[in-house]
C-alpha cells in the first residue's frame, strides 16, 4: 500500500502545470479568438472583432492557475452610432448613424443651442454630448413713462436748463439767489390770494 501511495504522488508531481486544468471557454460576441479547443493554464489567446466592430479592452487574455482569465475579455462594439437623442425644444437633421456620418442640431424659435451643433459618429460614439436648447431671456421692459418723465428726459429740456444756468452765471446770480427770489415771488402770490 505504501508503494502505491508513493507512485501516485510521483505521477501527480510529474504532470506539467499546463495539464492541471482548463479555463472556461472564451466568449467574444461579434468577434473571434485564437483558441480552437480547451485552453490550458498559462495559455494566451488573442481577440479580433468582425468587420464594422471595434475592440474595446485588451486584445489578449491569459488563463491563470485559478482558472480565471486576466485581463478580462474585451467586447466588440459596433462602429455605428445609436440614435443620438433629441434635446428638449430641439431636433436634428440627419438620418444616417453609420461611422463617419454627421448630424446637425437645431432649436425651436425663442431657444438657442448650447453645445456642439454638428456632431459626427466616430467608432460607435457621437463626437460630443447632446446639446441643450435654452430659452432666450428677453430683456425686461421698463415701466411705461409718464408724460412728465418723458419731458424731463428730453434733450430739449437739458438744453434749456443748461442755457438758463449760463444766463444766471452771466448775470452774477447763484442758485441760492434764484431760490430766494422764487420764495419771495411765492409769498407775494399767496398774499394776493388772501381776501
Amino acid at each position: 500500500m505504501f508503494f502505491r501511495f508513493v507512485c501516485y504522488l510521483v505521477v501527480v508531481w510529474l504532470i506539467p502545470a499546463s495539464d492541471a486544468g482548463h479555463c472556461p471557454d472564451p466568449v467574444l460576441v461579434n468577434g473571434e479568438f485564437s483558441s480552437l479547443g480547451p485552453v490550458n493554464v498559462n495559455d494566451k489567446i488573442t481577440f479580433k472583432c468582425n468587420e464594422d466592430y471595434i475592440l474595446k479592452g485588451s486584445n489578449w487574455s491569459q488563463c491563470l492557475e485559478d482558472h480565471t482569465w486576466m485581463p478580462p475579455f474585451p467586447i466588440c462594439k459596433s462602429r455605428h452610432c445609436g440614435h443620438p437623442g433629441y434635446p428638449a425644444h430641439g431636433c436634428f437633421k440627419g438620418e444616417d448613424f453609420t461611422s463617419g456620418s454627421t448630424i446637425t442640431y437645431y432649436c425651436q424659435e425663442k431657444y438657442h443651442l448650447v453645445g456642439t451643433r454638428d456632431q459626427q459618429c466616430v467608432d460607435g460614439e457621437w463626437s460630443s454630448p447632446l446639446p441643450v436648447c435654452e430659452l432666450i431671456q428677453e430683456a425686461s421692459k421698463p415701466a411705461p413713462q409718464t408724460e412728465c418723465e418723458k419731458a424731463l428726459e428730453s434733450e430739449e429740456l437739458c438744453k434749456a436748463i443748461k442755457s438758463y444756468m449760463q444766463r444766471l452765471q452771466e448775470n452774477g446770480l447763484t442758485m441760492e439767489d434764484l431760490k430766494y427770489s422764487l420764495e419771495m415771488k411765492k409769498a407775494e402770490l399767496k398774499a394776493k390770494m388772501l381776501p
